[in-house]
């Protein structure tokens, strides 16, 4: 069975992405010892929330499990947002729409908190 997931959050609300973060947790929990590509794409003003100073702690802990945290080019260029504003580990994609389909086309399974 693939367990390749990606949890998608876009909206700039601390409570989603408190659910998102649990939820990743919760999956990390279930297939322990088993194989996994876990992401969270970040895009629209969700990318606001994993800027340096306010990033939760969680984050880097489930990062330290190996979660990929995907954030939109495009969005970060819409809130004037630069990769230095960012907390660390984040990768930039080019647009995070595109790297939904393309992760959708892997077979990955998406997750909308």
């Amino acid at each position: 069975m693939n367990l390749d997931i990606v949890f998608h959050v876009d909206l700039n609300d601390s409570v989603v992405l408190g659910i998102a973060i649990s939820n990743v947790t919760n999956y990390f929990t279930a297939i322990e010892g088993q194989k996994a590509d876990v992401v969270m794409l970040v895009n629209g003003p969700a990318v606001n929330l994993f800027k340096k100073e306010i990033a939760l702690p969680e984050l880097k802990t489930l990062q330290d499990k190996g979660l990929q945290i995907k954030l939109c080019q495009n969005a970060l260029n819409k809130f004037s947002l630069t990769k230095e504003m960012l907390m660390d580990g984040v990768q930039v994609v080019p647009a995070g729409i595109v790297e939904l389909v393309r992760l959708k086309n892997e077979q990955y399974t998406y997750v909308k908190p």
